[in-house]
């Protein structure tokens, strides 16, 4: 069972290095706004924290600990994780749009908070022993479901910062 988590990090290192390659491919960094390094953050802190919470059972099985326990304490740290930085990054998202006077675009915004959520009620529901199966299972589940979130957070990226170039003439 431990090799899914194996692939897992392969799969969020992948999104973090494309997430990368949007980078280099955007252009020059003088030309981003705060609301693109912030739409960035939330890209590479959600496929970050999927890397770490795929190598944690991994290496926590090599010292022995039982793999209920390990994804038990892996559910928690993740949703601990996601509430930190969607904390953090929302409110500096909220004050670069009231420093600029942009509006963020509400429907992408109300998806994503709607993943977001998902992913935390199911990943503490699991935590809890309110979900049936495998706690292991539950685990892969939901950094599955962050990879998701991940993936989505950069097409959102990508649309919106072609849109905010488009805007300002620069395309």
């Amino acid at each position: 069972m431990l090799e899914i988590f194996h692939t897992l990090a392969e799969v969020a290192v992948a999104v973090t290095g494309f997430s990368s390659l949007i980078v280099v491919f955007r252009g020059n960094a003088a030309e981003w706004g705060r609301q693109d390094f912030i739409g960035l953050s939330f890209v590479l802190s959600w496929s970050i924290g999927a890397i770490f919470a795929s190598l944690l059972p991994l290496v926590l099985a090599e010292f022995g600990f039982a793999s209920d326990a390990v994804s038990r304490a892996g559910l928690f740290g993740l949703v601990a994780y996601m509430m930190i930085v969607a904390a953090v990054l929302t409110r500096a998202q909220a004050r670069a749009a009231q420093e600029t006077g942009e509006s963020l675009p509400k429907r992408p915004r109300l998806v994503m908070g709607v993943s977001f959520c998902l992913i935390t009620l199911l990943a503490l529901g699991a935590a809890f022993n309110l979900l049936p199966g495998a706690l292991q299972a539950w685990y892969a589940a939901a950094i599955v479901m962050l990879l998701g979130h991940a993936t989505a957070d950069l097409g959102v990226f990508v649309v919106q910062t072609t849109r905010r170039r488009g805007q300002r003439g620069d395309a």
